[in-house]
């Protein structure tokens, strides 16, 4: 029996029970029986643990006496411990109280002593001051250089021991004239060692100086000298008249890295600390060079065909400086940070900055130049869409392509002008767009004046080739508008990857390739980048980048589904305007020989027929399924983007209509249209005699059976108007208080059937 569950915490007594009764399918052995053996097993085992428990207690009353004796003698081992101790502190102040007015002579003692060695010391300096003014004028006179430097540094050490006596300022005035005087000696061959690399001559003269106290002129001369060597190598480039800017460029930069590695070589054999005193040397040199180099870079970039091109290959050039001499430092010191490299980070971005922060109106100018030249406007107009679908295409990769060498150039700084370029680029992209579509409108204008007397089946003009035109110029619209949000979407990722770079670019800890230059040469921009930043953060990638872009290509795409509607709806509505031109109206009674529609009072109302008018129409509205099915039924993404920003006249814009499938927003729109424009027109017909009603109330019948086919809904004013027109002049009053007849309805047929 495993009884090691009972010293589980969470045991359950029925848990086990039910488990220890179950017996196997094949056992013989009754449950009573294997429960009396359970419990026999039970009792043996509670008393072997009852024998268990007696004999450890019986162990442990037996120890009890060892313990207490142990504990008892811990606490008589404390108590003399703690005894002792207070002995020792009275020993320690006892001596301290007879000692110490012997400390205190000792200290007085010492203090004179060292005061008379001061004394003395300050005795013979003195004594050595009075000498070595004698002996340097002496060794000046022969020049020797050794022995002038060890005269004024051991004059240097004697005026450091005099420093309280009366005559201190003049014998300071005295000695920095000596020193002047050997520095005036010494310089030119500091120069001399540094130009010539010579270590052994370097090293002595810099202990010199540092004797001198003077290590900090030792750091100007090797600033000059580097700056000067700097200055020339650029202008013997310069003077070159066979090299362009971008070879003197690689030239330069080959050779300041050279001169990196090698300096940084021979200056840890001379200054203690280097790597900060060379960071400081390329620093000043690339100060020195920063204006001409800028000036260079600011004529070759303005002189360009292509500034932007110019300014890319230039611009990356620098970069590779950057990236190399970056390894390089970093194969020296990984502790090196960024405050300490700052200043020669700026040194070498400086003659660029300006050029950085012009950017976005070169890359403006460059992108509009692409579009001067474009004219998408061709005889064929099949061959204009072809031409809108591939500059389309074009100005978004053109888009996509500034946004790079954004990022590329300025590490993202610059974002937030090329926007404002890319933007005022497709906003003149769309207009030029605009062109197309009142290229398109005329060429509809023309083709209906050349047709107009012309006829097809029903009466009605064939405008289905134009309607195509018109279709797939709004396919090319909607993908534009695809194109810019996927662009939206992919610059705000690219800027929110860049957060770190915008918020914290000094941090890093080798900031050459992410320089923050428009915190110092224009900070309102770099106040709109973070926020920008700050807005993207927030709103995600739906936020906006493109506003402008955005809402010029939607009022394009409304006019576009405006011009296909009248397409559509043209021939409609030129039957509907006619309907109150009709005779058929004011006639009471007609002759069969007059019309085959004739009007009769003698007549039921079931017996009367839909005009020709109406019967027309309907024909036509059941015919636009089948000839809208090319334009709508294919799955076309560009189609329905457009179509959401579009919305068509005659329809509300709201969620239920966006659920549509494209063609039941055509046939809703052109159906409400017939309706509304047909409503509008009964209410301008003149006189509507009794007959007339009742044939009218009989063509809006046929219309909203014609309307139920395609499954749209009759409009309220519709279903009211008939109602009116069937109604008798006894009936007719009950509609005016009916909350489903406006009054203005009601009064309007009272007025033409002459009842008001």
């Amino acid at each position: 029996m495993d009884i090691s569950k009972f010293s589980d915490p969470d045991f359950d007594v029925k848990e086990w029970v039910n488990g220890a009764l179950r017996l196997p399918k094949d056992s013989k052995t009754s449950v009573d029986a294997h429960a009396s053996m359970l419990v026999m097993k039970l009792q043996l085992f509670i008393q072997e643990v009852n024998n268990v428990l007696e004999e450890t207690g019986g162990q442990v009353v037996q120890s009890l006496p060892r313990i207490l004796r142990d504990v008892e003698a811990v606490r008589q081992e404390a108590l003399l411990l703690r005894d002792q101790m207070l002995v020792v502190k009275e020993d320690i102040k006892k001596v301290e109280t007879e000692t110490l007015h012997s400390m205190q002579r000792l200290v007085e003692l010492d203090s004179v002593k060292t005061r008379m060695q001061d004394t003395q010391q300050a005795l013979q300096e003195a004594d050595n001051w009075a000498t070595l003014v004698l002996d340097v004028e002496q060794v000046f006179e022969t020049q020797d250089v050794d022995q002038i430097s060890e005269k004024v540094i051991r004059m240097q050490q004697s005026l450091n021991v005099l420093h309280d006596v009366p005559d201190y300022e003049d014998r300071r005035k005295l000695l920095e004239s000596l020193k002047n005087r050997l520095e005036a000696l010494l310089s030119p061959k500091l120069i001399t060692s540094f130009n010539n690399h010579n270590t052994i001559d370097a090293q002595r003269l810099v202990d010199v100086f540092k004797g001198m106290e003077r290590e900090g002129r030792v750091k100007e001369y090797y600033i000059q000298c580097h700056k000067n060597t700097v200055q020339q190598l650029w202008q013997s480039l310069q003077d070159k008249k066979d090299t362009s800017l971008r070879e003197n460029l690689n030239t330069l930069y080959n050779e300041l890295l050279s001169k990196w590695q090698l300096e940084m070589g021979w200056c840890s054999q001379v200054f203690t600390s280097s790597l900060g005193m060379l960071v400081k040397v390329f620093g000043e040199s690339m100060n020195a060079l920063s204006s001409s180099l800028g000036q260079s870079l600011h004529g070759a970039v303005h002189k360009s065909q292509e500034p932007v091109t110019t300014l890319i290959e230039l611009r990356h050039i620098v970069l590779k400086f950057l990236k190399n001499f970056s390894k390089s430092l970093q194969s020296v010191d990984l502790s090196v940070s960024g405050p300490i490299l700052f200043p020669l980070v700026e040194s070498i971005h400086l003659p660029y900055c300006q050029l950085l922060v012009q950017y976005g109106s070169f890359q403006q100018q460059a992108l509009m130049k692409t579009l001067f030249n474009i004219n998408m406007i061709d005889a064929n107009f099949d061959e204009t869409l072809r031409t809108v679908s591939s500059t389309v295409s074009n100005v978004m990769s053109s888009s996509h392509l500034s946004i790079e060498n954004c990022l590329q150039l300025t590490q993202g700084w610059g974002i937030v002008s090329v926007i404002k370029a890319i933007e005022a680029y497709l906003v003149q992209f769309t207009k030029k767009l605009s062109l197309v579509l009142q290229d398109l409108q005329g060429r509809y204008r023309q083709a209906k004046s050349e047709t107009g007397s012309e006829t097809g089946r029903n009466g009605f003009q064939d405008d289905w080739s134009s309607l195509q035109w018109i279709f797939q110029f709004i396919q090319h619209c909607g993908d534009f508008l695809l194109r810019v949000s996927a662009f939206n979407s992919s610059v705000c990722s690219q800027v929110l990857s860049l957060s770190d770079t915008y918020t914290s670019p000094a941090n890093s800890q080798i900031p050459f390739n992410v320089f923050d230059y428009l915190s110092i040469y224009h900070p309102e921009e770099h106040t709109a980048v973070i926020g920008l930043l700050g807005a993207i953060e927030k709103n995600g990638d739906g936020h906006v980048l493109l506003p402008a872009t955005t809402n010029q290509i939607q009022v394009l795409v409304k006019q576009a589904h405006t011009l296909a509607f009248d397409v559509v709806f043209s021939q409609l509505k030129q039957k509907l305007i006619e309907i109150p031109k009709l005779k058929v109206w004011s006639r009471s009674t007609s002759s069969p020989l007059e019309s085959p529609q004739a009007l009769t009072d003698d007549l039921p109302s079931f017996s009367l027929s839909p005009l020709t008018y109406i019967t027309e129409i309907g024909d036509h509205l059941l015919t636009l399924p089948e000839q809208l099915e090319p334009f709508t039924s294919q799955d076309n993404p560009s189609l329905a983007a457009a179509m959401k920003h579009g919305r068509l006249p005659f329809t509300e814009d709201d969620g239920e209509n966006r659920d549509l499938s494209l063609s039941d927003m055509w046939l809703d729109a052109i159906a409400r249209g017939t309706m509304e424009t047909y409503v509008e027109s009964i209410l301008k017909i003149p006189r509507l005699t009794d007959a007339a009603a009742l044939q009218l109330s009989t063509d809006i019948g046929y219309l909203c059976n014609v309307l139920a086919a395609l499954d749209q809904p009759p409009i309220p004013a519709l279903t009211a108007l008939e109602k009116l027109l069937k109604s008798d002049k006894e009936t007719f009053p009950r509609f005016k208080d009916d909350k489903h007849t406006e009054s203005a309805l009601y009064q309007s047929i009272a007025r033409l059937r002459t009842w008001d």
